[in-house]
């Protein structure tokens, strides 16, 4: 992708990130990106402890310099506000280093689901038991999907629509299979990174172009336009977290410069409520920055 140079007030939000990284010593990493054999290894179900952090991100009030505003927006233009400085971690998208060598660095990293994700540069986590059902999905983001324990139980062919494997969609009924309760939005949807639904059906941007896809463990930058890698999904609207370019949103796999024109004077914002970050250490404990968001992070082993 092209950088090209950023408008002043976007500049900001880069500095604030570069400076991060130099502070944490962190250095890009030469390898490439891994590629997909082109099997089908869905991500599955899973259960997670919340947060020991009870309270929600941003104690600033609406407004004040450093805190969101009502429409989610940064009162000085500052993105990466309060947070408990924490140390960066000892995975790839937790350690302050572009692992993989594409620009972009942990939670702004379209691979990355959480702080325990060892694998920048795939949807495969390298989490001991994740990525354990195909057929039913819980939540996403939690670290151990297939664990099936935590209110959540999503058939995949619900994503995929015809893009299902047969062997799938044999014994699939979308009048019973595609309901979300009540505890599984709950749990899952605080931890669910923008651009995504709870599920794993992400909305992810590669060369300026967006592409609505499963994160299975295959698909990479590489495999992204072959439906038979990275398989095209339909996010469900019941529990989600939707990016909205238009509304100086980042979706993952973004950067402010992809943002529309009138998004020249501020930086990129967030959902009412959550605190906008460039890194992880400038949210509150218990959270991960996710594509400039904090969002609770509920990851397990």
């Amino acid at each position: 992708m092209d950088n090209k140079p950023f408008p002043i007030a976007r500049a900001a939000v880069l500095a604030a990130l570069l400076g991060f990284l130099a502070a944490c010593g962190g250095d890009s990493a030469d390898n490439d990106a891994a590629g997909g054999d082109g099997d089908l290894d869905l991500p599955g179900d899973g259960v997670g402890d919340v947060a020991d952090d009870d309270a929600p991100p941003g104690d600033v009030p609406p407004g004040e310099d450093g805190a969101p505003g009502e429409d989610g927006a940064v009162a000085d233009g500052e993105a990466g506000l309060e947070g408990d400085g924490g140390p960066c971690g000892e995975t790839e998208c937790s350690n302050c280093i572009d692992d993989d060598g594409d620009t972009f660095v942990d939670g702004f990293d379209p691979h990355c689901t959480g702080s325990l994700d060892n694998d920048e540069a795939s949807f495969a986590t390298e989490i001991p038991g994740d990525n354990r059902d195909a057929t039913w999905q819980d939540c996403f983001f939690d670290g151990n999907s297939g664990g099936g324990d935590d209110g959540c139980r999503f058939h995949t062919c619900c994503m995929l629509g015809s893009y299902c494997p047969p062997d799938l969609a044999d014994h699939f009924d979308p009048t019973t299979d595609c309901e979300v309760s009540a505890e599984c939005i709950e749990f899952c949807l605080p931890a669910t990174s923008p651009g995504c639904d709870c599920f794993g059906c992400c909305a992810i941007w590669v060369d300026g172009v967006s592409h609505t896809v499963l994160a299975t463990p295959d698909c990479t930058d590489e495999f992204i336009d072959d439906p038979t890698v990275c398989l095209p999904c339909t996010p469900t609207e019941d529990c989600g977290d939707p990016c909205v370019p238009a509304e100086c949103e980042l979706c993952p796999g973004m950067t402010p410069d992809d943002l529309p024109p009138e998004c020249d004077d501020t930086t990129p914002t967030c959902p009412d409520g959550v605190t906008p970050c460039a890194a992880t250490p400038d949210c509150p404990t218990g959270y991960y920055c996710s594509v400039g968001c904090c969002v609770e992070d509920i990851m397990i082993i």
